[in-house]
């Protein structure tokens, strides 16, 4: 491009008129004049003299003025040549570097790339690139010549001075940058805003663990980059599973210590290493081995470690020892109520005990179980039964509890007198209930004091709320909090303990960098820094700086402090004994019990006014206060100091708990055997027949400990490109097609879990009233095929007509996404109508009312596997089809966060699909058995055979619907020249003719769970998730059954039972949908969520063999009459469930076979007006109560 020169005549004359017009062309600078600036791409001008001025003449110059992303070829010549170029350098660097290239240009092509990082004239894209080449460049055999240490200023002088240039200075500002960007973008990713951290972040997390900086001093600060370590132990393990090299040292060590931890007596001298060998199990050992932990758990079933028996002593007028008889028992006694319930966890409060399930004192509501009454026995917690609890909080004088989930969500229930549940109120729980406003802050521990409670998140944060009195929150005043409130003095450490007091209380913590703080109420010197003034901000303890104190613990007005050298150290008031030594006197310092010297003490608790502690060998002692017993020698005197517990020597103690006046003890030390392994290893599992039970436990053991590593930090790891190959020929990335077969099903739900969670809409019980009317689907299929033009009149198409009116928020609640009102049906929604409306879109998906499915050739065909199967139809592509798909997808994602499954018989590799894999020839086979022999013989036939000929075979194939796709305008017919084309062009259109509709599918359910998350789970784990287990076992079922009007062992619950054992799978299905409205069962107790099954036996039918059972399917409830004999039930039950299909209001079963209508219900008898239930639409004796 040249420039545009305008000039006038030299010289020019009076009354001279020039005009021009230019079109940009190109630019060079002009010293002529400053520039003038004009927007747009033309330029019209006009010059006119006059005989005032001649002038000798003028010129200017018209150039573009392009911006700096702008593309290069509309520039001019020079101006390319003369500004750098960094689409030159990505041509010129996007080669594989060749390994015997000159290896001394890898440190000045480092040094290159790292400046164009840092240029902050470069487009994000363009930096992101740069270290993109950095990190390939590094990962290719070339990277080991740069030396990180000197880079860093670590090596010697001379080496610290050849490294000063870009390279170094981007890797020593590494660590900082991305600690910076960690820092803004952790709140964000785990608040829920942001599902990933963004590519930049994951670029340099990948390059300094790459760099290996987790292993240099520069990020040694244990509380700042504990999550960066975390992310390069589970990177590197994952490497060395993707690429089975063999794994990082400390992972190894990790993993041995939970091997022994399991392992028998007999097993941990004679451990062998071969689970830890990837040469011994490649990706389809670990595949299957996960894949029979999956689908048969019970065969993996480890028994609980410990003695399996629990002593426990003191005051026991409320029962809260847990069924041990007496009011005051002064001697350990086992508790063989609780020993049954293998608890992993036990802790006591104010004449209470907990261990999810509660027993003792119930004023306030502090059991958890609803109301205010006394419990003698273990009572299970049932609003959070299904919740995976891993640690309960109560303190010894406390009236309210805290409990923490895997997930980091923390309840609390109990008294709320100065707004210590965190609920943002005063109003006292009787059953627990989530803490709202820590949601999102992924919380590792708590802890709960007398008015006051207290949790640490995982990044050492501590917050605190509840009573604010004294100071003991710890914000520098005195005000109550209602909500948990971050501890804004300790932001600059990390918090790793805290324990919390009761009464005039104080609050201690630890640190990581062995530290003890206190702070509140100072009474007697229990803050433990010499006098008795209280403070309102955490100070550090002197006397316990650098003592290595692993726990603290509150008691009444006292302090004590366990060391990792087993040393114990108690302070505060003194009377009852309750420090320890010897005397009455108050201590204001922190100091040693000189009883206990020379014990190696491994855990401690205190009660009100006594403690309990047990060494490393086993034995137990306690001192201070005895009034009722608590000390268990026998008597009610007080210790001055710490007494062995003569009774239970000998019983190999590790744990210890206390009440305000009870305790309890109980050992996990070893397991008394290895657990019950599988006997053999069942056929299906070839990869895995020659390998021990015991190493194949211990690889499970390995396998669990990765996915424990891996999935906290998933939102580290890019999900969205999948598997990532490494262009310049060296081993590949993580790659999560890999890993996903790999990774702990478990370990995986959780993390997505997590984020489900975070995003839940929890204000409404359901999402807006839609009318459906299912009587025109009748009519308009009344001779088969689709209900309306594209199926549009079926309920699955009334609904995604309806879905424009959804907002996102309704998409995104925790049950009822609509309420369903079925037009000339009388039904009140309370859950029996949604869960039926969605069983009425599965049907219509599968029968034909809809364009959407179809079923597999093998089906059609009658031949080879997935015969009963749908797969999506690949010429369903029209607009209206489009939306139907995105709706199913809606609907796949609505099971997911509810729980609900759908009855979807889709073949695996569509799972598949959606779950972002893509297809496989051997997937092709699975739907089609015949399809891909068929083009291997057209590929190896004879050239001279007259198959290709007669008659002549069209240049076409059959899609998977069955319609025939011509693949190709070049040809018409296959012949010998053409046929390799012909098949490799027909493969990939069965490969990938699905692509359009899966597209659509994962488009809806993107708006209601987080799909990139996908990409973590197999076909089969993601249809366990939508579609819960194809089989009902009915052990899940029994386990949330519940019985009214019978006890449960009465003959007729038996004949129940057992009758349900006859049905086939579909029968169950049938009778889950009459009972319930849906065809499966959730796949986990924890899917219940907290729903029983309900079988109420009722008297009023009479003679009761005349009569249906009756179904309400809001509320899981199955009302049957006292059938004479089993025949009889199962004759009646089946009629129930293969008859009695929609909700209406015949009121089949009052009216009995001879026409004698059932008295109506007293208010007794019935349950609430607004249930809704599963009744007929054929015979007048096919009916259920609607009311």
């Amino acid at each position: 491009m040249q420039p545009v020169v305008q000039e006038s005549p030299h010289p020019y004359g009076d009354d001279t008129s020039i005009s021009g017009h230019v079109r940009i062309a190109g630019r060079e600078w002009s010293d002529w004049s400053s520039e003038l600036r004009i927007a747009g791409d033309e330029l019209k001008w006009k010059f006119t003299s006059d005989g005032s001025v001649n002038g000798w003449g003028w010129r200017f110059t018209v150039f573009p003025i392009m911006p700096a992303a702008a593309p290069k070829d509309l520039l001019s010549d020079r101006s390319v040549l003369s500004r750098p170029s960094i689409d030159l350098v990505t041509c010129l660097l996007d080669f594989r570097l060749d390994a015997n290239c000159v290896r001394s240009i890898v440190p000045r092509l480092a040094a290159a790339l790292a400046a164009c990082a840092q240029l902050s004239c470069l487009v994000a894209s363009q930096r992101m690139w740069a270290l993109q080449r950095l990190r390939k460049l590094l990962r290719s055999g070339m990277g080991p010549v740069l030396n990180v240490d000197a880079l860093l200023g670590e090596g010697d002088e001379e080496q610290s001075r050849a490294n000063t240039g870009t390279l170094a200075s981007l890797v020593k500002g590494l660590p900082e940058m991305l600690l910076r960007q960690y820092e803004y973008e952790d709140p964000i990713v785990r608040g829920g805003k942001h599902l990933l951290h963004s590519s930049f972040f994951m670029e340099l997390v990948a390059l300094a663990c790459e760099l290996g900086l987790d292993c240099l001093p520069c990020c040694s600060e244990t509380h700042k980059w504990a999550w960066f370590r975390r992310y390069c132990i589970a990177s590197r393990v994952a490497q060395a599973l993707e690429r089975r090299d063999t794994f990082p040292q400390p992972f190894f060590d990790e993993v041995m210590k939970k091997v022994k931890e399991i392992s028998g007596d007999g097993e941990v001298n004679d451990l062998s290493r071969e689970h830890e060998d990837n040469q011994v199990f490649h990706q389809e050992h670990d595949e299957q081995l996960l894949q029979w932990l999956s689908r048969r758990p019970d065969d993996w079933t480890l028994s609980w470690g410990g003695s399996g028996q629990i002593w426990g002593w003191g005051h026991n007028h409320r029962g809260q020892l847990g069924g041990v008889e007496g009011a005051k028992v002064k001697l350990p006694t086992p508790c063989d109520a609780l020993a049954a319930l293998r608890p992993v966890q036990l802790i006591g409060g104010e004449q209470t005990l907990f261990a999810v399930y509660a027993t003792g004192y119930g004023a306030g509501g502090r059991l958890g179980i609803g109301g205010t009454e006394s419990v003698s026995s273990p009572t299970l917690l049932e609003s959070i039964q299904h919740v995976h609890i891993k640690k309960v909080a109560v303190n010894s004088g406390g009236k309210h509890c805290l409990a923490l989930s895997s997930e980091g969500e923390v309840f609390s229930w109990g008294e709320a007198e100065d707004g210590k549940l965190g609920h943002g109120n005063r109003n006292s729980c009787d059953r627990p209930r989530v803490i709202e406003s820590l949601r999102g802050k992924e919380v590792v521990d708590i802890a709960a004091g007398g008015a006051h409670s207290a949790c640490i998140t995982s990044t050492g944060e501590l917050f605190t709320w509840g009573k604010g009195r004294y100071g003991r929150l710890g914000h520098g005043d005195s005000e109550d909090q209602m909500k948990p409130k971050l501890v804004e003095a300790l932001k600059g450490v990390r918090v790793i303990d805290v324990a919390c007091g009761s009464g005039d209380a104080q609050t201690l913590c630890i640190t990581d960098d062995d530290s003890v703080w206190s702070w509140g109420d100072g009474d007697y010197g229990k803050l433990g820094r010499g006098g008795s003034d209280g403070c309102k901000i955490p100070q550090k303890v002197e006397a316990l700086i650098g003592q290595g104190v692993v726990k603290v613990e509150c008691g009444s007005q006292f302090s004590v402090a366990l060391t990792k050298s087993g040393c114990v150290y108690t302070w505060g008031k003194g009377d009852y004994h309750r420090l320890g030594h010897g005397s009455d006197d108050h201590v204001r310092r922190p100091r040693k019990v000189a009883a206990l010297q020379g014990k190696n003490v491994i855990s401690i608790a205190t009660g009100s006014l006594h403690c309990v502690a047990c060494t490393d060998q086993g034995e137990v002692f306690t001192w201070g206060d005895n009034d009722e017993g608590q000390l268990g020698d026998g008597s009610t005197s007080a210790i001055p100091r710490p007494r062995l517990v003569a009774a239970l020597q000998g019983k190999k103690i590790n744990r210890v708990a206390c009440g305000s006046a009870h305790s309890l003890a109980w050992s996990t030390s070893k397991p008394v055997n290895a657990g019950k392994l599988p006997v053999q290893v069942p056929m299906e599992y070839n990869h895995l027949q020659n390998i021990t039970m015991p190493v194949l436990r211990n690889r499970l053991v390995l396998l669990h400990h990765f996915s424990d590593l891996f999935c906290p930090s998933i939102p580290m790891f890019d999900l969205l490109r999948g598997k990532l190959a490494d262009e310049n020929g060296s081993k590949p990335l993580v790659g999560l097609d890999t890993l996903r077969g790999v990774l702990v099903s478990s370990g995986k739900e959780a993390a997505f879990r997590k984020v489900v969670q975070a995003t839940m809409v929890r204000d409404r019980q359901h999402g807006p009233v839609i009318e459906l009317n299912r009587i025109q689907v009748k009519r308009s299929r009344s001779k088969g095929g689709l209900a309306g033009p594209d199926g549009i009149k079926s309920v699955f198409g009334q609904m995604c007509s309806k879905m424009a009116s959804f907002t996102p928020d309704s998409l995104l609640l925790p049950h009822r996404v609509w309420k369903v009102k079925f037009i000339g049906e009388s039904v009140d929604d309370c859950g029996g109508g949604y869960s039926e409306s969605i069983a009425e879109m599965c049907d219509e998906l599968q029968n034909g009312s809809t364009p959407l499915m179809c079923l597999t050739p093998n089906g059609r065909e009658e031949s080879g596997a997935n015969r009963d199967c749908f797969i999506l139809n690949p010429h369903a592509k029209g607009p209206t089809h489009m939306n139907m798909f995105r709706f199913l997808g809606i609907l796949m994602g609505i099971a997911i966060r509810t729980g609900s499954p759908l009855s979807l018989n889709l073949a695996e590799p569509v799972w598949k699909q959606l779950a972002g894999m893509p297809l496989t020839v051997t997937d092709l086979t699975e739907i089609d058995k015949d399809y891909v022999p068929g083009l291997m013989y057209i590929r190896d036939m004879e050239k001279d055979s007259e198959a290709f000929d007669n008659p002549p075979m069209p240049f076409s194939t059959s899609s998977a619907s069955g319609d025939e796709v011509k693949l190709s305008p070049k040809y018409s017919t296959i012949t010998p020249d053409n046929r390799q084309e012909y098949v490799r062009l027909a493969l990939n259109y069965r490969l990938h003719e699905f692509e359009q509709q899966v597209a659509a599918v994962r488009e809806g359910m993107a708006r209601v769970i987080p799909v990139p998350l996908l990409s973590l789970f197999t076909g089969y784990e993601l249809e366990t998730m939508v579609c819960g287990s194809p089989d009902i076992p009915l052990y899940n079922l029994k386990s949330v059954a519940t019985y009214k009007g019978i006890d449960a062992n009465a003959p007729l619950v038996r004949w129940f039972w057992e009758v349900m054992e006859e049905f086939s799978n579909q029968e169950r299905s049938l009778f889950l949908r009459f009972v319930w409205g849906r065809t499966r069962l959730p796949r986990t107790i924890a899917d219940f969520r907290g729903r029983d099954f309900v079988l109420q036996v009722l008297d009023k039918y009479n003679p009761p063999d005349h009569f249906l059972p009756e179904s309400y399917t809001c509320f899981f409830l199955l009302k049957m009459p006292r059938y004479s004999c089993k025949p009889v039930l199962r004759e009646k039950l089946k009629y129930a469930i293969h008859f009695c299909k929609s909700i209406d209001t015949d009121d089949y079963a009052r009216i009995a076979l001879t026409g004698e209508t059932v008295a109506e219900e007293t208010s007794e008898e019935s349950e609430d007006d607004d249930m809704d239930s599963i009744d007929s639409d054929s015979e007048p004796v096919e009916s259920s109560e609607d009311e």
